[in-house]
């Protein structure tokens, strides 16, 4: 049944409630692809993060990716219990560690991104040519917008992943 029977046609005009809906569609989705693998969407995104960049300190997974920093630790630790990262003294500052896959997980990746790949096509099922593309570009300056509203006053609204 479509919102505007349930009087909700205020809210599908709004860009808060339109994304929160696609969102909880695609973590749907996303389980539904990943969970036997136990992974999730924000531990999907530290592992491309490291795969990507080997020797990142956990303060820079953390920052690219949106994560608290205080939230970081603990999903590496679990990342770390079960064998897919290892960390290792950074070079450059021993007090620090620098990031790693190790062999399990970089072995995890490849099935990872070929999931990634299926959770993509996926989700833009319903898009036409150059309507990902539109799609993507919209969404970040809608973030860009957000974070320089954030900026202008002076708060600090990180994801809580």
């Amino acid at each position: 049944m479509h919102t505007a029977h349930l009087g909700l046609a205020h809210l599908e005009g709004l860009l808060g409630y339109s994304l929160r809906r696609t969102q909880v569609a695609i973590s749907r989705s996303f389980v539904q692809i990943f969970s036997d693998l136990g992974v999730r969407q924000t531990q999907l995104g530290v592992l491309n993060v490291i795969e990507g960049n080997p020797g990142l300190k956990p303060s820079q997974v953390g920052a690219i990716i949106g994560i608290k920093r205080t939230n970081v630790g603990p999903l590496l630790d679990e990342l770390e219990g079960r064998g897919l990262v290892r960390r290792a003294p950074a070079p450059a500052d021993r007090r620090s560690h620098a990031l790693f896959l190790t062999a399990a997980g970089e072995g995890l990746m490849a099935e990872l991104h070929r999931r990634e790949a299926a959770h993509e096509e996926r989700i833009a099922t319903y898009l036409g040519p150059g309507e990902r593309d539109v799609l993507l570009d919209l969404l970040r300056r809608v973030e860009q917008g957000c974070r320089d509203v954030e900026d202008e006053a002076g708060t600090d609204a990180e994801d809580g992943a």
